[in-house]
């Protein structure tokens, strides 16, 4: 993940995103925002005073050299003076006219870095914070020691307030102060930066943090209209559940009254009716036969009795197509009382079907 974000060039990132988002921009519109990307620069020489137009560091357009009594007299064109006043002002001084002095701080003061040099500029220069302007750098990250080497340039106040002060005359009030060498810093306080310059860069964040919200809400409304949509769903998609699992309880009742059919009737099958069975005995035991006992267990039929006949009893039962395996189950014997013989027969049940 590391590897990844240093093979991340996010300046070069935000620059690309900044310029297509300011291309969206009506130009008057574009301009007005960030200046067309310039700013002017008042660089103060020796004897002269330098106005041009700056673009990332360079010079994009010279507007003239002027005598310091020149500029501070109001002697400029009033276009000029119209031309200078609608960009970012600049005041840039000569860099003998500052101290500039390397130090080491620790890593962590990075993130206050103005504050802490605040702190402790009386260590490293002849005054104290409220004697100067001043601001600093980073030069170099030491990760090893957990330190940085700061580059922290200071100019006195009074210089820079009696320029300032001659400005204001003018109409011009600069939104940053540098030195020659040094243009990326800005040695005016927060609160003497002009408001043109507060104003435009909190527009500009904030044009930004418009941009930021909308692309997330790019991201994030797709995502919640899927979400509406589900809740949306979620009533129906029960309502659907509670049919599917009636469906499911009705098929299943369903089929548990035709099992139980298939079994009555496979019962019923398998098990020969009782009233068949005793008028196909009727039919085929002799006369002259009583019958004292009869048992019927399954498929296995038992019958006592009496009968004159009783040594035909097999042969006939055998001829009956309800019957197989007709046996005595205990040999006859003669009833004196009655004069007829006693049985006693077993025999399997079938289906005549």
């Amino acid at each position: 993940m590391g590897n990844w974000l240093k093979k991340l060039n996010l300046g070069a990132f935000w620059a690309w995103w900044q310029a297509g988002l300011a291309a969206c921009l009506p130009g008057s519109l574009r301009r007005s925002l960030t200046g067309g990307q310039r700013r002017l620069v008042i660089e103060m020489a020796s004897e002269e005073v330098l106005l041009y137009q700056e673009q990332a560091g360079h010079v994009a357009e010279e507007w003239g050299r002027y005598p310091r009594q020149s500029l501070f007299q109001r002697e400029l064109p009033v276009a000029l003076l119209k031309k200078m006043r609608s960009l970012p002002l600049t005041l840039r001084l000569p860099a003998i006219q500052s101290l500039q002095k390397t130090i080491h701080l620790p890593a962590l003061a990075e993130t206050n870095l103005r504050q802490v040099v605040g702190f402790e500029i009386g260590r490293y220069t002849p005054f104290n914070a409220s004697q100067v302007y001043y601001d600093a750098e980073v030069l170099e990250h030491q990760p090893a020691l957990r330190r940085m080497q700061v580059q922290l340039v200071a100019v006195p106040r009074a210089t820079v307030d009696i320029l300032v002060e001659e400005l204001g005359k003018i109409g011009l009030t600069p939104t940053s102060v540098d030195v020659t060498g040094n243009p990326g810093l800005n040695l005016l306080p927060e609160e003497k930066r002009s408001r043109r310059g507060r104003g435009l860069r909190r527009l500009q964040w904030s044009l930004a943090l418009l941009c930021v919200g909308l692309l997330c809400g790019a991201v994030v409304l797709p995502l919640w209209e899927q979400r509406m949509l589900v809740i949306n769903l979620m009533p129906k998609m029960d309502a659907a559940q509670k049919e599917a699992e009636e469906v499911l309880t009705l098929r299943q009742d369903l089929e548990n009254v035709m099992e139980s059919s298939r079994f009555l009737l496979q019962k019923r099958q398998d098990t020969p009716l009782m009233v068949g069975l005793l008028r196909e005995l009727t039919r085929i035991l002799p006369d002259g036969t009583w019958v004292e006992y009869l048992d019927i267990r399954g498929n296995e039929i038992q019958i006592r009795g009496q009968s004159t006949q009783a040594s035909a009893l097999i042969g006939l039962l055998e001829a009956s197509k309800w019957l197989q395996g007709v046996t005595f189950r205990s040999p006859i014997t003669a009833d004196r009382r009655t004069g007829k013989d006693r049985f006693h027969v077993a025999a399997q049940i079938v289906n005549p079907a």
